[in-house]
C-alpha cells in the first residue's frame, strides 16, 4: 500500500460506518482522506487536491457522476467478480473491489484505476483486425459463440476460432475479461451502452426473496425498474385475478428488439393457423410423355424457411418415381411469390449477416453450404442447381444448365413437399430467435394477405393482427432488427393476454423458451424460481434488451410480463429482468 501515501484520496459511499472505517484506514497508511457528505448528491466538481475517487455501493446514476470528476474512481461493492466488474467498467470505472478484499486487493484495486486511463499495448484499437473488432461488440453484448456464428453467417467453429483470435490480441483469459479490457481501453468507444448494473449499490441477486402480496410484489417490480433508467418500462399482469401488478412507463413505445417476434409469431398462428404446411413444388408444362419432359421443370418456392437439402432429395426422388428420364429443358427455380429485396429495412434492404438472403425459394437457411461459404447469392438459382443435381445422380438427364423463372400458370406440379407444421417452425423461431425464419414468414403474410410479398405488405398484415388483439404498434420488420419498430410495454401485455383466448395459444405459448432450460433462456435464471416456471422471449440488440411473456408462480397464477428496455447495458438490463422474473415465479400470494 506505500502507493497510498500522499495520494488525494475522496470517498463517498452509502454506508456511514463503513466509509468512515474506510477512510481511517487509508489516513493510517498516509493518505490525505476528503470525504463527501453521502446525504448529498456528489458535486458536480472534484474538490481541489483531490487524484482518486473510491465510491462505496453507488447506484449508477452516482458512479456516471462521479466518473465525470475526471479521476480514476475505483468502487467497493457488496460483490465482486468479472461479471460485477464488466457491469463497472461500462460506466467508466477503473477498478472494482469487494468489501471484504485484503488491503493487498485494496491496493491492487488503486493501482489498477490509476493505471486504467492509460493502459494501451497489445490491445489497442490498431492492433484488431475489422472483424475482431465486429467480434468483441458481440461479445461485449452478452453472446455466446452460437449466438456470434448466426449473427456473422459463419459456423460455430469458425466464431470459436475469432474469439480466441481476440482474446489473444488483448492477452485476456477469457470473455468477460476481454470485453472488461475493451471498455476500459476504450476500443467500443462508438457503442452507446448505458450501465445499470444494480448490484453495485448491493442490490439482491436473481434469487429474489418470495412476496405474499399483489402490492408488495409490485414494488419489487417497481423497485427493479428504477435501476434499469427512464427508457425503460414495464408491464405485470394477474391473468386469473384480472389485475395489473405493475406497469412502471408501461404506455410509451420503445423498441422491442426480437420481443417483436411475438406479433410476427402471432399473426403467422392467427392467419393460417398451427397446422398450415409451405408446400415447395416442381411443375411443368406439358406434363411429361415416355419419361422425356418437354421444356423446363420449375421449382416454385412458396416461402418455407426451413427448405433443406433433405427436401430437395426427396422432391427427386418423387420426380424420379414418376418415371421422369430426361428433361430436354432447364430446372427454374421460381421465387416469384416473394419481391426482388433480399434484405430487411435496417440493412437497407441489401443481405444482412444479421438475416441471410430472403427469398420465397431459400434453401439451408440462404447459406451457400455445401457449395462455399458465406450466403447464396441468389437463393432460387441455388436451389435449383442443387435440385438438378439430384436429379443427375437419380438417372435423369437435363440437356441445359439450371436458370430462374416465374412457372407459367398453367404449370401443373409434378411433385410437392411440404414443411413441418407452423406450430413447429414457429417454435424454432422464437427458441432461438432466428431472423432469417421471421423476415421469411413476414414476408409470407404479406404474399398471402398483404396484396404482395414484401417486408412493408407483410408489417401491414401483423400490425393488423396485433392490433386486433388489443395491441398497437409500429411494425416495420418481422425480426425485430429495425430500431423503428416500435410498441409499449402495456401493448406486449394486452397481446400476451388476449393470445390467452385465441385456439392457436398452445402452439404460441409452448414456442417460447423456458427459463433455465431451453433456447435463449437456458442459461438464464438456472437457480432461480423462475427455472422452468417462466416462458418468455428475449431480445437485444445494441443498448437495447428485452423479457416477455408468461410466468407461473409456486402459488399456481400466472402473470403476463412485458419489460422493454432502451438505453441499457444489455449484460444489467438481463440481471434486472431475471429478477423481476423470478420474484413473479416465487411468489405466495
Amino acid at each position: 500500500m506505500s502507493s497510498v501515501r500522499g495520494a488525494g484520496i475522496l470517498i463517498w459511499g452509502r454506508h456511514e460506518l463503513y466509509v468512515s472505517s474506510l477512510a481511517a484506514l487509508l489516513a493510517d497508511l498516509g493518505a490525505r482522506i476528503q470525504l463527501l457528505d453521502s446525504r448529498k448528491q456528489l458535486p458536480e466538481r472534484a474538490p481541489a487536491g483531490a487524484e482518486l475517487l473510491i465510491l462505496e455501493s453507488p447506484l449508477p446514476v452516482e458512479l456516471r457522476r462521479g466518473v465525470a470528476f475526471g479521476l480514476p474512481v475505483v468502487v467497493v461493492a457488496e460483490r465482486g467478480g468479472a461479471e460485477q466488474e464488466h457491469a463497472a467498467a461500462q460506466l467508466g470505472a477503473g477498478a472494482l473491489v469487494e468489501k471484504g478484499a485484503t488491503l493487498r486487493e485494496l491496493g491492487e484495486a488503486l493501482d489498477r484505476a490509476r493505471r486504467a486511463p492509460a493502459r494501451q499495448g497489445a490491445g489497442s484499437a490498431q492492433t484488431l483486425t475489422p472483424r475482431q473488432r465486429e467480434v468483441l461488440e458481440l461479445i461485449v453484448e452478452g453472446l455466446d459463440n452460437r449466438q456470434i456464428a448466426m449473427r456473422l453467417g459463419v459456423t460455430e467453429r469458425t466464431a470459436r476460432a475469432h474469439t480466441s483470435g481476440v482474446l489473444k490480441r488483448l492477452g485476456e483469459p477469457n470473455r468477460t475479461r476481454a470485453a472488461v479490457a475493451a471498455l476500459r481501453r476504450g476500443l467500443l468507444s462508438c457503442l452507446a451502452l448505458t450501465a445499470v448494473f444494480a448490484v453495485l449499490a448491493g442490490t439482491a441477486t436473481a434469487r429474489t426473496p418470495a412476496t405474499g402480496s399483489p402490492e408488495a410484489l409490485g414494488r419489487v417490480v417497481s423497485a427493479q425498474m428504477r435501476a434499469a433508467g427512464g427508457g425503460s418500462g414495464a408491464w405485470v399482469f394477474d391473468t386469473g385475478a384480472g389485475r395489473v401488478i405493475s406497469s412502471v412507463r408501461d404506455e410509451q413505445r420503445r423498441s422491442p428488439a426480437s420481443v417483436e417476434k411475438l406479433l410476427t409469431a402471432a399473426a403467422a398462428l392467427d392467419r393460417l393457423g398451427p397446422e398450415y404446411r409451405f408446400e415447395t413444388s416442381a411443375l411443368a408444362v406439358p406434363p411429361p410423355v415416355d419419361g422425356v419432359l418437354t421444356g423446363d421443370l420449375y421449382l416454385r418456392g412458396s416461402g418455407d424457411p426451413s427448405l433443406a437439402e433433405t427436401g430437395l432429395t426427396q422432391m427427386a426422388r418423387a420426380i424420379d418415381g414418376a418415371g421422369v428420364t430426361e428433361i430436354d429443358g432447364r430446372v427454374r427455380g421460381d421465387d416469384s411469390m416473394f419481391d426482388g429485396r433480399r434484405g430487411v429495412p435496417a440493412s437497407g434492404y441489401s443481405v444482412s449477416r444479421w438475416v441471410g438472403p430472403l427469398s420465397a425459394l431459400s434453401l439451408n437457411h440462404g447459406l451457400a453450404w455445401p457449395v462455399a461459404r458465406g450466403f447464396q447469392s441468389q437463393p432460387p438459382l441455388f436451389a435449383a442447381r442443387r435440385l438438378q443435381l439430384r436429379l443427375e445422380r437419380a438417372g435423369v438427364d437435363i440437356a441445359r444448365g439450371a436458370r430462374m423463372g416465374r412457372a407459367p400458370e398453367n404449370a401443373a406440379p409434378l411433385a410437392t413437399i411440404a414443411s413441418r407444421p407452423l406450430a413447429s417452425l414457429v417454435r424454432h423461431m422464437a427458441q432461438v430467435s432466428d431472423n432469417f425464419y421471421a423476415e421469411t414468414l413476414i414476408k409470407g403474410l404479406g404474399a398471402r394477405f398483404g396484396g404482395a410479398g414484401s417486408t412493408a405488405a407483410g408489417a401491414s398484415v401483423v400490425q393488423a393482427v396485433a392490433r386486433g388483439l388489443g395491441a398497437g404498434a409500429r411494425v416495420v420488420d418481422g425480426s425485430g432488427l429495425s430500431r423503428a419498430n416500435a410498441i409499449a410495454p402495456a401493448a406486449v401485455g394486452r397481446l400476451l393476454q388476449s393470445a390467452r383466448s385465441q385456439t392457436w395459444f398452445d402452439s404460441f405459448y409452448r414456442a417460447l423458451p423456458l427459463a433455465g432450460r431451453t433456447g435463449t433462456l437456458a442459461n438464464r435464471m438456472r437457480h432461480t424460481a423462475a427455472k422452468g416456471r417462466c416462458r418468455a422471449k428475449t431480445g437485444t440488440l445494441i443498448a437495447v434488451s428485452a423479457l416477455a411473456g408468461y410466468c407461473r408462480s409456486r402459488s399456481n397464477r400466472t402473470f403476463a410480463f412485458a419489460l422493454l428496455m432502451n438505453g441499457v447495458n444489455v449484460t444489467a438490463a438481463r440481471a434486472i429482468q431475471d429478477r423481476i422474473a423470478s420474484a413473479l415465479a416465487a411468489y405466495r400470494g
